[in-house]
């Protein structure tokens, strides 16, 4: 796992185990490799101590279906929240800003905030305080 990423979520309460690989398989693969070394977590990120809740891999495989943005976004990769009203995601189809965020209470793609190209990208806007 990358130092970097590692030092931006040392705030975080990350899982002492990891996912398995059938349980990875078509996540994106920055994501994958975090999950499965450490399958989850909570805690915050950054100065500001942005809240930030990690899915697990069954989580997303159960939580991403289950809320109502997933469905209005086609494609939209849901892995984890702000504990509150915001969920954090991945949206392959965009040229740039695949990761972001957007309002759980959203219904349409145009809500998405692209935030960056990679999870490290993303964690560091998060940590940034953006």
């Amino acid at each position: 796992m990358n130092d970097l990423l590692l030092h931006l979520l040392k705030d975080v309460q990350l899982s002492t185990e990891g996912a398995g690989a059938e349980a990875l398989a078509g996540l994106p693969k920055d994501l994958a490799e975090l999950l499965a070394e450490r399958d989850g977590g909570k805690g915050t990120v950054g100065p500001r101590s942005r809240p930030l809740t990690l899915w697990s891999s069954t989580e997303i495989a159960s939580e991403a279906q289950g809320q109502e943005v997933s469905l209005a976004v086609p494609g939209l990769l849901l892995f984890g929240t702000d504990g509150g009203a915001e969920g954090y995601g991945y949206l392959p189809r965009l040229k740039s800003g695949k990761y972001g965020r957007i309002s759980l209470l959203a219904a349409g793609a145009h809500e998405f905030e692209g935030m960056g190209d990679s999870l490290l990208e993303l964690l560091q806007q998060l940590a940034a305080g953006r």
